[in-house]
């Protein structure tokens, strides 16, 4: 079990970077959980979302995006939605993550599928004065995907997705866009990104609600069965006190 290094106690910054398959539906979980952070009496999420992209015909298949928001940036309008649905004041990016945007963040979430973005992200943490304390990848393939929790920078923390599977440095980035809706479903299963976003938010809320993290390491395969493997906790290098919004519930039916 890993204690968490930061407490829901106090504002929690998140970085989101990609707002397509999988970030558009995670964006709206992340949502959920700052309502339930507060709700607990904690002090909420500031969330900075990061994307380039504007919305495609082709994204309303398997994106979370609407017929009139076709034409505008992806982090724009869901980050606007999030701010007038709940009354908060998050921020939207219309670019590509930069080291500056890292200082101070406790969470960086990637939602990226490609390894040259994974490299971009990487070499800008590795360039921040004050590193992100966390770094949630999540990506996919056609019909298998991963999320994986991981501390930057230290050598017996969590390891992250870069030192689990170096192979996921590699490639270069398709943004090549579908042509037609029939191969935006077909390219990929049409349900890969939805169950990639709720593994995520299942780490960040077992996180920010109980102040620790099970299993760090999550895998699917929408070929067969859902498969979780959890990968073995190391000792975090910062000694921290738990402070959680809710005990843990094995503790709580101990």
């Amino acid at each position: 079990m890993h204690a968490v290094t930061f407490s829901a106690f106090d504002p929690v910054r998140v970085t989101l970077i990609g707002i397509g398959g999988t970030g558009s539906f995670l964006l709206t979980h992340l949502l959920r959980i700052d309502q339930g952070v507060r709700a607990l009496g904690g002090a909420g999420l500031h969330v900075q979302a990061f994307d380039p992209d504007a919305v495609s015909q082709t994204n309303l298949t398997r994106q979370n995006f609407a017929p009139s928001d076709i034409g505008r940036n992806k982090a724009v309008v869901l980050v606007e939605r999030c701010n007038l649905y709940a009354g908060l004041s998050w921020d939207a990016h219309p670019r590509r993550v930069q080291p500056k945007d890292f200082q101070g963040q406790h969470l960086v979430i990637s939602c990226v599928d490609s390894g040259q973005s994974r490299r971009e992200i990487h070499e800008a943490m590795t360039q921040a004065t004050r590193p992100p304390q966390y770094w949630l990848d999540c990506g996919n393939e056609a019909r298998t995907g991963q999320v994986v929790l991981g501390q930057p920078g230290l050598k017996k923390g969590l390891p992250t997705i870069i030192e689990i599977d170096p192979r996921a440095m590699e490639g270069e980035d398709d943004d090549s866009p579908s042509c037609s809706a029939v191969e935006a479903l077909t390219r990929q299963h049409p349900f890969i990104n939805p169950e990639v976003a709720l593994r995520a938010a299942q780490i960040i809320g077992e996180m920010l609600y109980h102040g620790v993290v099970s299993a760090p390491a999550v895998y699917v395969n929408m070929q067969g069965n859902l498969r979780a493997v959890a990968q073995e906790c190391p000792a975090s290098e910062q000694k921290t006190e738990i402070k959680a919004l809710l005990p843990y519930p094995q503790a709580a039916n101990a």
